[in-house]
């Protein structure tokens, strides 16, 4: 497993696209705005009402199609300390890592939680990121990995 964390946002990964990104079928925001759960937050559900976006939940969890995930990011719904997971498949009963990817608890650049990478063959997870104090980033895919470092320095502090 690749991993390491960046002087990035999840924003700016997303910002790049294509050149970046590897094509998934779902994405999934367990964390957002440090709040997890975000499903549940009647704010975020009448926010996404409001801007007419259609997304699915599970157990707390926010399942997006990657059209709905660039639309999620540009009215501004990804502001920091968020997790976010690109999946191979659409699974409505996605089960998320139960431990968190960003924040400041972690850096992946000295380690990742266990059991993480059993997780991420196990659920069909391409890119994990978790933003806080720079960037976390976790993929089973070294060119990903080679071409998000190519991108964004590493976080030092």
């Amino acid at each position: 497993m690749q991993h390491g964390r960046l002087k990035a946002s999840i924003v700016d990964v997303l910002d790049l696209g294509l050149d970046v990104l590897p094509h998934y079928e779902m994405a999934v925001i367990p964390v957002l705005d440090g709040a997890e759960r975000p499903a549940e937050w009647p704010e975020v559900r009448r926010r996404l009402r409001s801007e007419g976006m259609r997304t699915r939940a599970h157990r707390g969890a926010l399942l997006l199609e990657p059209g709905e995930l660039d639309r999620f990011a540009s009215i501004g719904l990804l502001n920091g300390n968020d997790d976010l997971m690109l999946c191979s498949e659409w699974q409505d009963e996605f089960e998320c890592f139960p431990g968190r990817i960003g924040g400041e608890a972690h850096d992946f650049n000295e380690g990742t939680p266990l059991g993480l990478e059993e997780w991420m063959v196990d659920s069909g997870c391409l890119l994990a990121l978790g933003d806080g104090a720079g960037l976390n980033f976790a993929t089973l895919n070294t060119t990903l990995a080679e071409r998000l470092r190519a991108r964004f320095k590493p976080a030092t502090d």
